[in-house]
């Protein structure tokens, strides 16, 4: 638990503040960001917190970001993430209707479980059970589809861990689909990425599945063998959907070793945070649940206030003179989208500069990096961006080589 920073927190978390775009450099002197003049963070009850900028992956606060805490229902978003990169690549079918199992009959998971109410002489479609996966963060719904993907739990719970592995995230290990087990492992800074790849990986399936305020089942299509069940509306789990700007995902949890964790999702104008709280109790009377509420957007309210993303202008890189080459000269261009996330009392201390090779010697492969766009705040340098040709440049024939090497002879003396 903490509440508020101040002394050597502060200046660990204003040492990471400014993080740049992947592709870039990070530089962040500290001094520059210290000049920044910062208000102090929300004070928080999470054991673990961090708030990151989603296209940039700046890290705008963050507090025991690398402690090890069950996910709970956290773990859902792994399972989904695999689903979908099942039927993006055509090896999932989200149309095809499936029978759920009695392992994963909501009556079969463990007490004060969250489900969507599967059972015996029902069918669905892979698509409803992401549905229920999401909006009524269905244990149940989870089982189900690790049945269908991978023939059982323990089977889909390794490729969850390939799947983690393959991001490069070591803190991230599962038993299981559903996160109810206390053996699951995350940390905050690799959920937040985690959570930053997500939206970018899945951008229609994000906004499809998240956006839904209730879910109803089971309906009358998915009753076989004279079931005559009544239907359930379930409102979505995430309590900022709807009530706070911008909030469109991601997923909350609870397990009584974990506490209550959140991984929220706001985006406002050309802005996107990503809120991950892992660990919030109850206090005093006042749940965790209402907590962890208050605290997500007393975190995104903080980001959103003081911080703001910016494309820095600068001048045109010249062309490089290439010597011995089929063409004299290649154009230069950002390997990468040159943005940057600034404390908002900044944004007019930004500048940039131009570094770059003026002559190189032929082959240049397109992507070749040759320069550099450099982000200064106040003078200090805070992160660059690299500047790569724009094409290949062969070497040229034998009457070009023995021409620019007459030239470079009498250049370089």
């Amino acid at each position: 638990m903490f509440r508020g920073f101040c002394g050597l927190v502060r200046l660990v978390f204003l040492s990471v503040l400014l993080v740049s775009a992947a592709g870039a450099h990070a530089a962040a002197p500290l001094h520059a960001i210290l000049a920044a003049s910062l208000p102090d963070p929300p004070a928080l009850h999470a054991r673990s917190a961090i708030l990151i900028e989603a296209r940039t992956g700046a890290v705008l606060f963050e507090n025991h970001a690398d402690e090890q805490i069950p996910p709970a229902s956290l773990a859902k978003l792994m399972t989904l993430q695999i689903a979908l990169e099942l039927i993006e690549t055509g090896r999932l079918d989200p149309s095809r209707r499936v029978t759920p199992g009695s392992d994963a009959w909501a009556r079969n998971m463990p007490p004060r479980s969250s489900v969507m109410y599967l059972g015996p002489n029902q069918v669905l479609t892979v698509h409803q059970l992401m549905q229920g996966l999401v909006v009524d963060s269905g244990n149940d719904a989870a089982v189900e589809l690790a049945d269908q993907i991978a023939g059982s739990v323990s089977g889909f719970a390794d490729l969850m861990n390939q799947e983690a592995a393959r991001l490069g995230y070591s803190a991230m290990r599962f038993v299981e689909p559903a996160g109810v087990s206390a053996d699951n492992r995350i940390s905050a800074r690799e959920y937040a990425d985690f959570c930053r790849g997500f939206i970018a990986a899945h951008p229609d399936a994000f906004r499809d599945l998240f956006s839904l305020r209730d879910l109803t089942y089971p309906l009358p299509e998915n009753l076989i063998n004279g079931n005559t069940e009544k239907p359930i509306t379930q409102s979505n789990r995430n309590a900022l959907l709807g009530k706070y700007e911008g909030i469109d995902g991601l997923k909350t949890g609870y397990i009584d070793e974990a506490g209550y964790n959140i991984a929220a999702t706001a985006e406002r104008g050309t802005m996107r945070l990503i809120a991950v709280m892992l660990g919030i109790p109850d206090v005093g009377r006042v749940s965790g649940a209402v907590v962890r509420t208050r605290e997500s957007e007393a975190l995104l309210d903080y980001g959103f206030a003081n911080f703001t993303v910016l494309r820095p202008a600068h001048d045109e890189p010249l062309p490089v003179r290439v010597w011995k080459g089929r063409q004299r000269s290649v154009l230069l261009g950002p390997v990468s989208d040159p943005i940057v996330v600034v404390p908002r009392s900044r944004e007019h201390d930004i500048h940039t500069r131009i570094e770059q090779e003026r002559e190189t010697m032929a082959p240049v492969r397109a992507g070749q990096v040759l320069g550099h766009v450099v982000v200064q705040m106040g003078g200090a340098e805070l992160t660059r961006f690299p500047l790569a040709a724009q094409a290949d440049v062969p070497r040229g024939g034998i009457l070009r080589r023995a021409v620019d090497s007459v030239i470079l002879l009498f250049h370089r003396n």
